[in-house]
């Protein structure tokens, strides 16, 4: 069987919190040792950080990898493990098929020793792409519970980024940025647009957490959000008082949560569409982020 002369590495890992990419460096790092003992030549490598194999969104890298491998761009694939390149057993079989059709016979991983070119070796992929599948139910299952708890005890949601109007710690106030949105949150109520707002915060050289201008939509998640009135949501939901003191008052968030639902339906009229629409209904509640 000859070498591959236009391998592909493939990386992924599911969680990257600190956004450094250190744990699919090492994966990338070890597919090349693996290449290198094999003889084999590769030409790209296809990175997907910080994304799930078993929630069904799109891998952007994987996809593209895929579409060489049809194409006759690619003639081999190195992965380190085979939960790495998918913890779905449709999805198994999908990229079997790829391989099948573009008649890629050179697949090896760095772990796990799975072997696809064989029957057996394919029963075995299949019985572990199983039970990959299994342990990431599971865990989604622990997570989601864990979620609801914490929500339910008022604590924090995890985030990568703090709220506005918070310190890190998701808890303790920034008092310049809540004085911020307590004026953001009359004016609104007052009957002054979004727009409006988010135009007088650039005058000011007021920026979002992200540092850069605010938009509407960005700013309509911080004035619809229950946390600012000391609430923990979950799931679009109200559960109960939150940890931190909130920096309007309690029944203070209903208006301008209020007065959000009565701009996105005017939106939907004009725009055609019902207001009782799926597009249309509750809108606030879903643009808002968890506290």
């Amino acid at each position: 069987m000859s070498t591959p002369r236009s391998a592909a590495i493939y990386a992924r890992i599911s969680s990257d919190q600190a956004g450094e990419g250190l744990g699919v460096r090492r994966q990338v790092e070890d597919c090349r040792r693996l290449a290198a003992d094999l003889r084999w030549e590769v030409r790209e490598e296809y990175v997907d950080n910080d994304l799930s194999a078993y929630s069904g969104k799109p891998r952007p890298e994987y996809l593209r990898m895929l579409a060489d491998l049809t194409s006759g761009t690619r003639d081999g694939v190195l992965v380190y493990h085979l939960d790495r390149l998918t913890r779905r057993p449709r999805e198994l079989e999908d990229f079997l098929e790829v391989l099948d059709a573009a008649r890629v016979r050179h697949v090896k991983f760095v772990a796990g020793d799975a072997d696809l070119g064989s029957g057996d070796g394919l029963l075995v992929a299949r019985i572990m792409g199983a039970v990959a599948a299994q342990e990431s139910a599971a865990k989604s299952r622990r997570v989601k519970r864990k979620m609801l708890q914490n929500a339910e005890l008022g604590l924090p949601h995890g985030r990568s980024r703090r709220p506005f109007g918070f310190e890190d710690d998701a808890t303790t106030h920034r008092p310049a940025e809540a004085a911020i949105i307590r004026d953001l949150a009359e004016r609104f109520v007052a009957g002054e647009s979004l727009r409006s707002l988010c135009t007088d915060l650039d005058d000011r050289g007021i920026r979002s957490v992200k540092d850069v201008p605010w938009q509407t939509h960005s700013l309509r998640q911080v004035l619809a959000n229950p946390r600012i009135a000391g609430l923990r949501s979950h799931n679009g939901q109200i559960v109960g008082q939150a940890a931190w003191e909130g920096h309007v008052p309690r029944g203070g968030v209903a208006r301008p949560r209020a007065a959000l639902r009565g701009a996105d339906y005017a939106v939907c009229r004009r725009a055609g569409r019902s207001p009782r629409s799926a597009r249309c209904v509750g809108a606030p509640g879903r643009s808002a982020r968890a506290g």
